[in-house]
């Protein structure tokens, strides 16, 4: 909260608000902080930053997932065959290849 004392002219304007203004509070002061106690430390006790290495992982990847089976199909029944008539003659069905069309032996 600001205190009405230490406003900019900028300010001025929104604390001279009527409802803005009943909202100001004086803020009194923050309270101090105790001082930060500070030890020195012996080279001998400091470590140089590594890397962790283990043999053994700490964390076990799960397996990879599988892919799921097929849903076994029910055989419904089945549509009765039917059978078409053939003539007797089954070469007189396809035609004739043009005599510019040769089969090639390789």
């Amino acid at each position: 909260m600001l205190c009405p004392t230490h406003a900019t002219p900028f300010l001025m304007p929104f604390l001279s608000h009527p409802t803005m203004g009943s909202e100001v509070a004086v803020v009194g002061e923050l309270p101090q902080l105790p001082p930060l106690e500070m030890t020195a430390v012996d080279a001998a006790e400091h470590e140089e930053c590594v890397t962790p290495r283990s043999e053994e992982p700490v964390l076990v990847c799960p397996p990879a997932p599988r892919k799921p089976r097929p849903p076994k199909r029910t055989s419904p029944e089945s549509p009765p065959r039917e059978f078409f008539p053939v003539p007797r003659d089954l070469a007189s069905v396809f035609l004739p290849l043009p005599p510019t069309k040769r089969i090639r032996v390789v």
